[in-house]
């Protein structure tokens, strides 16, 4: 507590009011110049330095612009700042997506397809595509357990649903806060709403704009279907369309979005083929199916 009401202070001069964006866009660009320039000699930086070490200097990066432009964080328990930016998705298969020879061969071979998609300002969108070796209802048995996510799902600090209900039209409502750490000591708290859709296999979700989230926007979708010819196989199919606060370097959103594409199914798909006798908890079934 003690060294967040001094990193608030020293942000904000008054604990309320952020520093202007020029002076945080300043401060960011020297503070990593010179961590650079005073432990490693530049022309090692030209070369060997930058192709071992970019995935650690974008983390970097990412640390260093959520200090400059997110200091002083208010209580997370008020509304978002707005109601939604990002466009929210549809349940149901991505009509859009196709895959051609060489992606078949790609998946088969056990490996993700990869399709991102860079949207306007600091929107960024991802789509991934992962054939796992195990039934549909494994997959969906780790997707839903968002209540165990950390130790499985790189990066997750803390993952806790805190609104779980059954809804009118037989979908389902999962609420949950969830925390990821970008390098230690610096991380987003966001919360999600999601919402199970059985009847289409998927599970969609924004952030819970009741509360105060690190991130400005968030729109996600799962969708799992019947491999086309392997028995008791499952196709995956994620996308997640990000939107962060601030004038976040291109760069950063790149990279961010990598990142997603390559552990979202990945974590997915190691858990599902580990435990391929998994069930779906029965809180997400019909009563006809929980009997």
């Amino acid at each position: 507590d003690d060294i967040t009401s001094q990193r608030q202070h020293y942000c904000t001069g008054t604990g309320s009011q952020q520093l202007p964006v020029a002076t945080t866009t300043y401060l960011s660009t020297t503070i990593i110049f010179l961590l650079l320039h005073t432990f490693v000699p530049i022309r090692y930086i030209r070369s060997v330095f930058i192709m071992k070490y970019s995935s650690k200097i974008s983390l970097l990066l990412v640390a260093v612009w959520s200090v400059a432009t997110s200091c002083a964080k208010n209580s997370h328990d008020v509304p978002h700042p707005h109601q939604g930016i990002l466009k929210a998705y549809e349940p149901g298969p991505f009509e859009d997506l196709k895959l051609d020879s060489n992606d078949e061969k790609l998946l088969d071979s056990g490996k993700p397809v990869m399709k991102q998609t860079q949207g306007e300002d600091l929107g960024g969108g991802a789509i991934c595509v992962q054939d796992v070796e195990a039934p549909k209802e494994a997959v969906w048995s780790q997707i839903l357990d968002l209540d165990r996510y950390k130790g499985k799902v790189p990066k997750v600090a803390e993952s806790k649903n805190y609104k779980v209900q059954e809804n009118p039209d037989g979908t389902h409502t999962i609420k949950t806060k969830m925390v990821v750490g970008v390098i230690p000591g610096y991380s987003y708290s966001s919360y999600y709403d999601h919402t199970y859709h059985s009847q289409h296999d998927s599970l969609t979700w924004t952030l819970d704009y009741e509360k105060t989230s690190d991130f400005d926007d968030v729109s996600g979708h799962w969708h799992l279907e019947d491999h086309p010819s392997k028995p008791l196989c499952t196709r995956v199919f994620y996308a997640c369309d990000i939107k962060l606060k601030g004038s976040v370097p291109k760069p950063v959103v790149n990279f961010l979005s990598k990142t997603a594409l390559k552990t979202a199914t990945g974590w997915v798909k190691k858990e599902s083929e580990k435990s391929p006798e998994g069930k779906i908890p029965k809180a997400f079934l019909s009563p006809a199916l929980q009997k």
